[in-house]
C-alpha cells in the first residue's frame, strides 16, 4: 500500500522523483541562478525536487490536510518586447522564452475566495503545454514578480505595463516530457491574504535566450489556461 505522502509526491511531481535528469541548466545554457529551483531529480542532494522548488525528503508541498482551491484568472495579458506597438489581445498559446520574440511578460490576476487570514500552505500558478507545440531547446528559467498597480487586460502592452517588485526566479521550465508546469507563488499569495494595498496580481518573466521557447496554453480556443492552484488549511 502506499503512504499518502508518497502519492501527493508522485502526483505533484512524477518525473522528478523516477526519473533522473542530467545537471540543470539555466536560460543562459549555465547553472541555474537560484539553487532553490529545479526541474528534476539528482539536483536537490538530500532532498526532492517538487513543484519546481529542492524540498527536504521530510517535507510535503502541500499538506494532506489542506483544501484545494483552483482559480481561474480573472484578468489576463501577455506583454512581448518585440511586439511593443500590437493591439492588446491575448493569443491562444505563449511561448515564454523564444528569442525571436525578446522577453514575455504574463500578466495574472485572480480573485481570492479564501477570507482574510487564512492560512496558506502553499500555492502554485499552473501553467499548461500548448497542444502539439515544439519543445525548446533547453531548460529555461521563469521569475515571478507582484504587480504593484492596477492594471487591465484591455489597455496593457509592453509600454504601458504596471509596475513590478524586483522578479525573482521560481522555476524552470523542462524541453521533456511536456507537462504541466507548477510555479511556486506561495510568499506571493500569502501577501493576498493579508490584503496589501500594492497587490495587483502575479507576473510571469522569461528572457528571450531559446529558438524555440516553451509554449504554453492561455485556454482561448483549446487548451487549459493557466489557473492557481491553492492549498488552505
Amino acid at each position: 500500500m502506499v503512504a499518502p505522502a508518497v502519492r501527493l509526491l508522485a502526483a505533484l511531481a512524477p518525473v522528478a522523483l523516477l526519473v533522473a535528469a542530467p545537471p540543470l541548466l539555466g536560460c543562459g545554457g549555465g547553472p541555474a541562478k537560484d539553487a532553490g529551483v529545479c526541474a528534476g531529480a539528482g539536483v536537490c542532494g538530500a532532498g526532492y525536487c517538487v513543484a519546481g522548488r529542492c524540498r527536504p525528503a521530510s517535507a510535503l508541498p502541500a499538506p494532506l490536510d489542506a483544501r484545494r482551491v483552483l482559480l481561474p484568472p480573472e484578468d489576463l495579458a501577455v506583454l512581448v518586447e518585440d511586439d511593443a506597438a500590437a493591439t492588446p489581445r491575448v493569443p491562444d498559446a505563449v511561448a515564454l522564452g523564444r528569442a525571436g520574440g525578446g522577453e514575455v511578460v504574463l500578466l495574472l490576476r485572480f480573485s481570492p475566495t479564501f477570507g482574510v487570514g487564512a492560512d496558506i500552505a502553499s500555492a502554485f500558478v499552473v501553467l499548461e503545454p500548448a497542444p502539439m507545440a515544439p519543445p525548446a531547446e533547453r531548460a529555461l528559467t521563469l521569475e515571478v514578480a507582484r504587480i504593484l498597480e492596477p492594471w487591465r487586460s484591455e489597455t496593457a502592452t509592453w509600454g504601458r505595463q504596471p509596475r513590478l517588485s524586483i522578479p525573482e526566479a521560481a522555476a524552470i521550465a523542462r524541453p521533456r516530457p511536456a507537462t504541466p508546469l507548477r510555479i511556486d507563488v506561495t510568499s506571493l499569495v500569502r501577501d493576498w491574504a493579508r490584503r496589501r494595498k500594492d497587490d495587483h496580481g502575479i507576473a510571469i518573466l522569461a528572457a528571450g535566450s531559446d529558438a524555440v521557447g516553451a509554449a504554453y496554453s492561455m485556454g482561448i480556443s483549446q487548451g487549459v489556461g493557466p489557473r492557481l492552484e491553492v492549498y488552505v488549511r
